[in-house]
């Protein structure tokens, strides 16, 4: 396995729009939104590539994707060119064709050169839009052992719940049988009528199964050009696909309450990663900040980024993020405020995520009065206001 390994391409789905997840996503790709304070989503990714050794890792990005670049360049330029290993970024290059990346399996499909290029054995497909910690050399050993064509990593979700992702059946030998993209009415398993296995966006493929399969897929001119949708489905019927159960913490940051929800995990002394793991190290890049200092006020359950400036008031199970002012005789509970927002004097902020540089002004309340913040912001089904970049009152 250790020479096997050794030759897996990771290819990293980096360029949906992110519309669910709008305004975060107005001025960037929904992989670089930040996470937990210090991280964007991508560093969840990109890190679990890096700790299970797999360290050619490719980036197909599209949408928005400045913000992503210069995280990258910044953050992961860790690799020597003479040393055969590389994190790149993959633009839709009309190489194949003269439009975008129209779906998941085209936008590896337009890359089909360098995958002939590079000749790995097996090529490991991601999400750049998840958060979770999986050693992705278990799913190797479990791709040998069964000896797979493809493996699929899934995850159990409460069945009504599930209707969202992609939902697989298997048999006694987690063999699939079907793959159904979005079911109104999902499948449970076999075992408990209450869960789904759905899958999590991340596909271990033997590279002549899969160039062949894009190929086919091109082709179809019916096709809408989608793994889940189109390739995946017609590749169970005649290949050897198997269902990789992961049982850990996992969440698909696809809309702004997903994206709150999974913030709020890590306000925990045992949070569900260990961002602190020297085993398991999760890197992003680090701006350059004194330390954060705190004049005043009550800081209760949150998370702190470098230097913030913090005169007083009381912050309760909230991120900080880098850089973030908070005021005297201010309220911030149950929130996100990204990198450089200010959140002046006697400003109350509830359940809300206030994006970079935002200004919160003096004395005004958010996540109190519905009509109110209908009127300037974004909420979402949870009650969630999301206050967007750079906004200040006029």
């Amino acid at each position: 396995m250790e020479t096997f390994y050794k030759k897996i391409l990771v290819m990293i789905l980096s360029g949906g729009k992110g519309e669910r997840l709008y305004p975060l996503t107005k001025d960037r790709a929904k992989p670089s939104v930040p996470f937990a304070g210090s991280y964007r989503i991508i560093d969840f990714s990109l890190s679990n590539s890096l700790n299970s050794g797999f360290r050619k890792i490719a980036l197909l990005t599209q949408y928005k994707s400045l913000s992503l670049e210069r995280h990258i360049l910044r953050g992961w330029s860790i690799f020597h060119p003479e040393s055969n290993e590389y994190i790149i970024s993959l633009p839709a290059q009309g190489r194949v064709g003269e439009h975008w990346y129209e779906g998941t399996a085209d936008a590896v499909f337009q890359n089909i050169y360098t995958i002939q290029q590079e000749n790995p054995d097996a090529i490991l497909i991601l999400s750049g839009d998840h958060v979770y910690k999986a050693d992705y050399r278990r799913v190797l050993k479990f791709f040998l052992e069964q000896q797979a064509e493809v493996v699929i990593m899934v995850h159990t979700c409460p069945l009504e719940e599930a209707s969202r992702f992609g939902i697989i059946s298997v048999n006694e030998d987690r063999r699939i049988v079907n793959f159904t993209e979005k079911p109104k009415k999902p499948q449970p398993v076999p075992w408990n009528n209450n869960l789904a296995l759905i899958s999590m966006g991340v596909y271990l493929f033997s590279t002549p199964v899969l160039v062949k399969a894009l190929i086919k897929d091109a082709r179809n001119t019916r096709s809408s050009h989608d793994f889940g949708k189109d390739v995946l489905p017609d590749l169970i019927k005649q290949h050897r696909v198997y269902a990789y159960v992961y049982e850990d913490y996992w969440q698909d940051i696809g809309t702004i309450d997903a994206y709150w929800k999974a913030n709020m995990d890590f306000l925990s002394p045992e949070p569900p990663i260990k961002l602190n793991d020297p085993n398991w190290p999760i890197r992003t890049y680090k701006p350059q900040y004194p330390p954060t200092y705190v004049g005043g006020g009550e800081i209760i359950n949150s998370i702190v980024g470098d230097g913030c400036y913090i005169q007083g008031g009381k912050v309760v199970n909230s991120i900080l993020s880098p850089g973030v002012t908070v005021e005297p005789e201010t309220e911030i509970e149950e929130s996100i405020i990204l990198e450089g927002a200010i959140i002046r004097r006697g400003a109350r902020v509830f359940k809300s995520i206030v994006d970079k540089q935002a200004i919160i002004p003096a004395n005004f309340s958010v996540g109190l009065d519905l009509e109110k913040d209908r009127s300037y912001f974004k909420i979402s089904p949870l009650g969630v206001r999301t206050i967007p970049k750079g906004w200040k009152l006029e």
